[in-house]
């Protein structure tokens, strides 16, 4: 009975959930919708999928920025009327002309910031409003958090273990219905059940008794955080602050830091407010040493990477470390300044940065297209590599140059900016059009008298050019690559002939990367050795200076028992770093059977 009580109780909390988000349930329906349709027909509709989960977040924070008014009706349509029509705006003004193509990481990363800023808005907002303790607040949504994930995990997977019996033991099920459960279990209902575990506002004393409860830390969790959470975040203080020692002996020559300390403040931060109710020894130690411990961290790692501006230029991912590096010395500062009460600075100062982040013309993506810019500027007027605003090919820069101009090239490719340097192609393709635009090859070999470095090569098939078919009577696309020295046999094809079937093996060795065409007793027929193809045509095309690669010259002819075989690679790549060598490749395979 206590059973049948709680699930009652919870299917009632989410009916009212529905009647208290009326227009997010409505916008996660429409989203769940259009992810099913791109499922079933592999259409895009990201830009749609962006627009609602804007308007996700931006309904749920005007629903708790507004909600318990006088007259809550006519709040209620105003404030969710603007933030549908805020994100219809979105999807019309910055969506409109997004395809897959010629979307970039910069759509996404403002989607994600913008919706990490609209909840905090809808951590705070309620916490002024009602006077409110933002700590007790945020271990709410914090429990809500994992109670729906573990909860919603559980349902997921014992849905999925049903179909997947019925699929085996049954009958054949839509290879696709997996993958819809899957959509409108996180999608749609996972959303609404951490939205029935967050706590009404201003409401009766019922509300008030559950908001108390639910802010509650449990037992276990006090435990958790006093005596496993706490010293572990000593302990990797203590191998931080011994390689931030190591480092300035050695420097840092993998960059290891950046991602170490941003994982480190983070972690502090959170630590700092799930701990602010939690009275004893180990956390008061907490709270008086590690605010200040993080301020000198994460002061060197701003520093750091500001030093290194001037010479590297600024990308987006540096842009948000040094920002998040500048919060995190406020809030180490704040967090040593203010009394526990006042927590709510915190999420209203990462509110501001957050949005400071995505604000033309300071946000991290123009700013850092405007220092690449910059940088390609200076590195091709200093090589006398403009003229007219036109790019003169000039093969003889230092290597040093080169990267940089690699590098520049390879960021503005990413963020579809190479329409912005002068000079450039219309349609720029890094791949194929980097040589003939800046007369040397993307990838460089480095000079003996220099220290090892990563060496790569590139080559993509020349497809104005036609291929030769010759008698073979199946083409197969394979893809190939060796990353790593374990042995690996991967099946990648199977083709039947005359009743017989052929598997196709792409084997991974210590020594190569090889093909193999086995019968179906598993016999080798024919095996070919794609690593030194790929060495020979580099080979031939780096004595060329070119990375688009004629077909003769990446076509190879390889005789078996019984079948005959005919590989042309349509882009080829090997990547030396220090011993370590990789491969990576995709071919049209075409095959004769005997």
């Amino acid at each position: 009975m206590k059973f049948l009580e709680v699930i009652n109780d919870r299917i009632k909390s989410i009916s009212h959930t529905w009647i208290r988000f009326p227009v997010v349930f409505v916008l996660l329906f429409v989203m769940a919708i259009f992810a099913s349709i791109s499922i079933e027909t592999n259409s895009d509709h990201t830009p749609e999928i962006y627009a609602l989960i804007l308007g996700v977040f931006l309904s749920a924070a005007m629903s708790f920025g507004f909600e318990k008014r006088s007259n809550p009706l006519m709040w209620l349509a105003l404030s969710q009327a603007a933030a549908v029509g805020l994100a219809a705006a979105y999807y019309f003004l910055v969506l409109g002309s997004y395809t897959a193509y010629s979307g970039s990481v910069a759509d996404v990363l403002r989607i994600v910031i913008l919706s990490f800023a609209l909840f905090f808005i809808s951590l705070w907002v309620p916490c002024l409003r009602w006077k409110t303790d933002f700590n007790d607040f945020f271990m709410t949504f914090f429990k809500a958090f994992f109670t729906t994930a573990f909860f919603v995990a559980i349902f997921w997977g014992g849905i999925s273990l049903v179909l997947s019996a019925v699929n085996v033991l049954l009958f054949k099920l839509p290879d696709t219905l997996f993958s819809h459960v899957a959509v409108w279990i996180w999608v749609f209902i996972a959303p609404m059940l951490f939205l029935s575990l967050i706590p009404v506002f201003g409401g009766t004393e019922e509300d008030k008794e559950k908001q108390e409860h639910l802010a509650r830390i449990p037992g276990f969790f006090k435990v958790l955080l006093s005596y496993v959470l706490i010293p572990l975040t000593a302990l990797y203080t203590l191998v931080l602050l011994a390689y931030l020692v190591k480092t300035f002996v050695g420097g840092d020559p993998g960059d290891l830091l950046r991602p170490l300390i941003l994982a480190y403040c983070i972690v502090v931060i959170m630590l700092y407010v799930l701990v602010s109710k939690v009275d004893n020894k180990i956390s008061q130690l907490f709270r008086m040493i590690f605010p200040k411990l993080m301020v000198l961290i994460a002061l060197y790692q701003v520093v750091n990477l500001i030093i290194k501006i001037p010479g590297e230029g600024i990308v987006y991912g540096r842009y948000f470390v040094i920002l998040f590096g500048i919060f995190s010395i406020i809030a180490g500062i704040l967090m040593s300044l203010l009394p526990l009460k006042k927590n709510v600075i915190l999420a209203i100062v990462l509110t501001g940065f957050a949005l400071v982040s995505v604000t033309p013309p300071i946000d991290a993506f123009t700013t850092s297209t405007n220092s690449q810019l910059g940088v390609l500027d200076r590195v091709l007027t200093s090589n006398s590599m403009l003229k007219d605003g036109s790019i003169v090919p000039n093969k003889d820069v230092s290597d040093k140059d080169k990267m940089i101009v690699t590098s520049a090239m390879q960021y503005l490719y990413d963020v579809k900016e190479t329409d912005r340097v002068p000079g450039v192609p219309a349609k720029f393709d890094l791949y194929n059009d980097f040589q003939n635009t800046f007369g040397f090859s993307m990838y460089y070999q480095t000079t003996a008298a220099e220290p090892a470095q990563v060496q790569s090569r590139y080559y993509s098939l020349d497809a104005s050019k036609p291929l030769e078919l010759g008698f073979y009577q199946y083409l197969i696309i394979v893809n190939a690559g060796k990353y790593d020295s374990v042995a690996k046999d991967f099946k990648t094809a199977a083709v039947t002939d005359q009743g017989k079937t052929y598997d196709v093996f792409v084997v991974t060795k210590d020594n190569g990367l090889e093909l193999q065409i086995r019968d179906s007793l598993g016999k080798i027929l024919a095996n070919a050795s794609l690593s030194e193809m790929i060495d020979s045509m580099s080979q031939t095309a780096a004595s060329e200076g070119k990375e688009m690669v004629p077909p003769d010259k990446m076509t190879f002819d390889v005789a078996g028992n019984t079948v005959s075989i005919r590989i042309v690679f349509q882009y080829a790549s090997s990547t030396i770093d220090g011993t370590r060598k990789t491969y990576d490749s995709n071919m049209y395979l075409l095959l004769r059977f005997e």
